[in-house]
Protein backbone atom coordinates (compact mmCIF):
# COMPACT_ATOMS: atom_id res chain seq x y z
CA UNK A 1 0.00 0.00 0.00
CA UNK A 2 2.91 2.40 -0.89
CA UNK A 3 3.94 3.03 2.55
CA UNK A 4 0.12 3.49 4.10
CA UNK A 5 -0.69 1.41 7.30
CA UNK A 6 -3.38 -0.93 7.26
CA UNK A 7 -5.46 1.44 9.35
CA UNK A 8 -5.64 3.81 6.34
CA UNK A 9 -6.22 1.46 3.90
CA UNK A 10 -9.50 0.00 5.89
CA UNK A 11 -10.54 3.45 6.43
CA UNK A 12 -9.97 4.23 2.60
CA UNK A 13 -12.10 1.02 1.70
CA UNK A 14 -9.26 -1.03 0.16
CA UNK A 15 -8.94 -3.86 2.70
CA UNK A 16 -11.96 -4.84 4.81
CA UNK A 17 -11.64 -4.34 8.54
CA UNK A 18 -11.81 -8.32 9.17
CA UNK A 19 -9.36 -9.04 6.43
CA UNK A 20 -6.32 -11.05 8.05
CA UNK A 21 -3.21 -8.95 7.33
CA UNK A 22 0.64 -8.55 8.37
CA UNK A 23 2.65 -5.24 9.18
CA UNK A 24 6.40 -6.09 8.09
CA UNK A 25 8.60 -2.70 9.10
CA UNK A 26 12.13 -2.70 7.80
CA UNK A 27 14.45 -2.16 5.27
CA UNK A 28 13.69 -2.60 1.64
CA UNK A 29 17.08 -3.80 0.46
CA UNK A 30 16.79 -5.86 3.74
CA UNK A 31 13.44 -7.38 3.50
CA UNK A 32 12.93 -7.71 -0.27
CA UNK A 33 16.36 -10.48 -0.99
CA UNK A 34 14.23 -12.14 2.10
CA UNK A 35 11.03 -12.45 0.57
CA UNK A 36 12.79 -13.59 -2.87
CA UNK A 37 14.56 -16.31 -1.38
CA UNK A 38 11.59 -17.32 0.60
CA UNK A 39 9.91 -17.16 -3.13
CA UNK A 40 12.49 -19.80 -4.49
CA UNK A 41 12.22 -22.34 -2.00
CA UNK A 42 8.52 -22.55 -2.39
CA UNK A 43 8.96 -23.10 -5.94
CA UNK A 44 11.07 -25.86 -5.35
Amino acid sequence: LSGARMKEAISWGKVKEKAKHVTVEGDATVLFPLLIASLFERIR
